[in-house]
């Protein structure tokens, strides 16, 4: 397997944090009327107050995220690609029988391993779509083993790279989190002059991701898991929160990353009983 690539990304042509800052309260979704932040993990779509202020994207071909039961909303960041592009992405809740209906000759799954084709390599004209498998590592082993329809299909892959996941997983950090998967899916994809054109997969991810720097730039004495790859905070370069939030007293120092409900809260610190791998 090749080594994983560290990638930039403070290079990706988006700008969430004015925008999602500026969205401080949650806000009652205008379809199932639950209160959310940002967007609503049910409808899939952005709070009233980001309409038309986030950006919404084309992608060059069809992609289904198959999200595994177990799998929480909450921490699912392939619902991102949804909220971001509306018409090319489904989620599809997984049972027995959900890809009864998919042409396994036109399409290809995105799994890593020995037969397993980059997507830099594969003809566009030969699928029409590809499948995502979102859960932890151990569930997606466990949906492609029961599923034939998963069997039958072509494996993709993407290069390589050092992810940049808030969450400590039990694995190397070749691991990426699901949405940065399906970022480079598409970036990779694409064989000459990228110009970010699918950088905005990476919206919220990368908000986050700022968002954390940013709390741990300004408290330089806050443990996190030390497991976590060295020199994860860039203590030298991230810009310091003038906002520091308070860490709740029902969660357990040094335990597994978690955010709340997307509000990160909670950042590197998660309750007790939420503690589980990821993929």
């Amino acid at each position: 397997m090749a080594q994983a690539e560290t990638y930039d990304i403070n290079a990706l042509k988006v700008c969430p944090t004015p925008v999602l800052d500026a969205c401080s309260e949650r806000m009652v979704c205008v379809e199932c009327g639950k209160k959310v932040r940002f967007f609503c993990y049910q409808c899939l779509r952005p709070v009233s107050a980001l309409e038309g202020k986030i950006p919404q994207i084309r992608l060059p071909f069809k992609l289904d995220v198959v999200k595994h039961e177990g799998e929480k909303d909450g921490k699912s960041t392939a619902l991102h690609a949804k909220v971001m592009a509306p018409e090319d992405v489904e989620i599809i809740a997984y049972s027995a029988n959900c890809l009864d209906d998919v042409d396994v000759e036109r399409t290809a799954l995105l799994f890593p391993g020995p037969d397993a084709t980059n997507i830099a390599d594969m003809d566009p004209a030969s699928f029409d779509k590809v499948i995502v498998i979102d859960g932890t590592w151990r569930q997606a082993k466990g949906m492609l083993h029961h599923c034939q329809k998963l069997r039958q299909m072509r494996k993709v892959t993407v290069n390589p790279r050092r992810t940049k996941f808030w969450r400590y997983q039990n694995f190397d950090d070749s691991y990426m989190a699901t949405i940065e998967a399906i970022y480079f899916l598409y970036r990779d994809s694409v064989s000459s002059g990228y110009n970010g054109e699918y950088d905005a997969l990476m919206y919220f991810f990368k908000y986050f991701y700022d968002f954390i720097q940013s709390e741990y730039a300004a408290r330089p004495e806050k443990s996190f898991h030390n497991k976590h790859q060295k020199g994860y905070i860039a203590y030298e370069t991230a810009v310091p929160s003038t906002s520091l939030r308070q860490i709740k007293s029902s969660v357990v120092p040094e335990a597994n990353y978690d955010f709340d409900d997307l509000d990160l809260d909670l950042a590197f610190q998660t309750p007790l009983d939420d503690q589980q791998d990821e993929a």
